[in-house]
């Protein structure tokens, strides 16, 4: 137990020293700056503006209908029956349901659509990335972009190196 307790002790103080030994090699880029550079951005850019312009045209057309309904209801609601009218007033109630599912599937399908239009740029940035860490000996390289990285001063900046191996 006297040799357990001393061999712990002379890895502790030993485990300091080797790691001030070891050369950290610090690296740091803005990964959103990179991602905007992309030349394929524009066309997902493009995709996304028309799917969200086709979303927006089908919600339109729903609103349509609906001030269509109340309308209707609005014009006639005296002429008719007292079933009539809850039937009516069912009906337009059925259609803001619809309008509003449609408008959170619409926002889940756009946040889909982003997801997949973005992860093949994110996949060649991230082996553009891992590339220029290993062939330049990166021990760390971080993301500036994400806020999590407060200072730096002694890293470098290896957006030129990945701009070169994305060819951009």
């Amino acid at each position: 137990m006297k040799q357990l307790v001393l061999a712990v002790v002379m890895l502790l103080s030993a485990a300091p020293s080797a790691l001030a030994q070891t050369d950290l090699k610090l690296g740091h880029i803005d990964r959103q700056k990179l991602m905007l550079m992309l030349p394929e951005r524009k066309d997902a850019e493009a995709k996304m503006q028309k799917f969200a312009e086709e979303l927006e045209r089908r919600l339109k057309a729903m609103g349509a209908e609906y001030q269509s309904m109340v309308e209707q209801a609005q014009r006639d609601g005296q002429n008719m029956t007292q079933t009539q009218q809850q039937a009516m007033i069912r009906d337009i109630n059925e259609m803001e349901q619809r309008i509003q599912a449609a408008q959170e599937k619409a926002q889940e399908d756009l946040a889909r659509q982003e997801e997949e239009l973005l992860r093949p740029m994110v996949e060649r940035t991230n082996k553009a990335i891992d590339e220029v860490a290993k062939a330049n000996n990166f021990t760390y390289v971080f993301d500036t972009s994400t806020g999590f990285v407060l200072y730096f001063d002694k890293g470098e900046d290896i957006m030129p190196l990945v701009k070169t191996k994305l060819g951009i």
